[in-house]
């Protein structure tokens, strides 16, 4: 385990870097990325879906698709529609045509895009203190986070200066403690009336990718 999986890290969203959509139809906020190669094998934005319109193409990758805004979205397929209120997460492909309506008003949603071939993932409604375990015999998660939607934590509440964690801030975990208890030095403060939501986001390779002759041999 390196120093970067052992580290618990705050993404505040005001941090963020706002980014236009690949066809230009709108703006991304960049979590993380997969930080090998120019274009990354996944990627993980909060997009504000101000206006309806089609999403941009993302071929060869695999879209895991949930609504951080407190406004429902639909999502039209050439062969279904599918209504998703804060909280759902809907997965398809990144080359699948879709359409986003917005039929109460602006919203945001949270975007994990991955290439399914070398990576496995997940995007969950999660509490943060209820992580799922990766089953005994396969490989560690290797990149584990929890993106809030409603309601707030705070970091280090017995430090001068905690960090307060709101809605569309991320933090991400170290790998030690997927699957524990809430740690002591994070606590839900002034939650809103239907409490603490949020997304668990967990990332590994597969098993081929870990061998780095066989990843050159791909490129």
């Amino acid at each position: 385990m390196n120093d970067y999986q052992k580290e618990r890290v705050v993404y505040q969203s005001h941090d963020m870097t706002a980014l236009p959509w690949k066809n230009g139809g709108g703006v991304t906020r960049e979590v993380a990325r997969d930080r090998e190669g120019l274009s990354p094998n996944w990627r993980m934005s909060i997009a504000d879906l101000e206006h309806p319109g089609a999403f941009s193409c993302f071929e060869g990758r695999q879209r895991h698709f949930g609504v951080l805004g407190e406004r429902p979205v639909v999502l039209s397929f050439p062969d279904r529609q599918v209504t998703l209120a804060t909280g759902d997460v809907l997965i398809f492909e990144g080359d699948e045509p879709v359409v986003c309506e917005l039929p109460d008003g602006p919203s945001r949603a949270l975007n994990l895009m991955f290439d399914a071939k070398r990576w496995d993932g997940h995007l969950m409604l999660c509490e943060p203190w209820a992580w799922p375990l990766h089953e005994s015999g396969e490989a560690p998660w290797e990149e584990c986070w929890y993106i809030l939607s409603r309601g707030r934590l705070m970091l280090d509440p017995s430090t001068p200066n905690p960090v307060v964690v709101g809605p569309g801030d991320a933090l991400r975990y170290p790998l030690t403690e997927c699957g524990h208890a809430l740690p002591g030095n994070l606590r839900p403060i002034d939650e809103s009336a239907h409490g603490l939501v949020g997304f668990g986001v967990q990332l590994k390779r597969h098993s081929t990718d870990l061998d780095p002759v066989s990843s050159l041999q791909r490129m």
